[in-house]
């Protein structure tokens, strides 16, 4: 089971946790404060990049309304104030202080025997 601050916001239905991007960030020389024997040319590796991982799947339920509540559910995650908290895969991974910035919902809901919808949470670690 994934979870989300101790929320098992995605279990409802099939969902797939993707392993966040590690990046450097890099910046031209000419951006930074430049010496006056310094021509500008090149890139300064200045640090490692925010963590920014995803949660993709379909929120499942057997009725509008439960559908409704589950989506209000994760939703209220990428809302203010900033809420930071393990996100756990499910085998078990753990991403420690991570922040969901945003939650959006892909296509249309589907009716029939169940009630679903396709989503997309985007995580990132947040560094002040």
């Amino acid at each position: 089971m994934s979870s989300f601050r101790g929320n098992d916001i995605f279990g409802s239905g099939p969902h797939r946790v993707t392993a966040p991007a590690r990046r450097l960030l890099v910046i031209p020389k000419w951006v930074q404060f430049q010496q006056p024997h310094d021509d500008g040319t090149g890139s300064e590796v200045t640090g490692a990049k925010e963590e920014i991982m995803s949660v993709s799947g379909r929120l499942v339920a057997p009725d509008e309304a439960t559908l409704w509540a589950l989506r209000e559910a994760v939703a209220a995650e990428a809302e203010l104030p900033e809420k930071k908290g393990d996100l756990i895969d499910n085998d078990g991974r753990t991403w420690a202080a991570m922040t969901m910035i945003s939650y959006e919902e892909l296509g249309v809901v589907d009716r029939g025997r169940v009630w679903s919808v396709r989503y997309e949470a985007t995580f990132r670690r947040v560094t002040h």
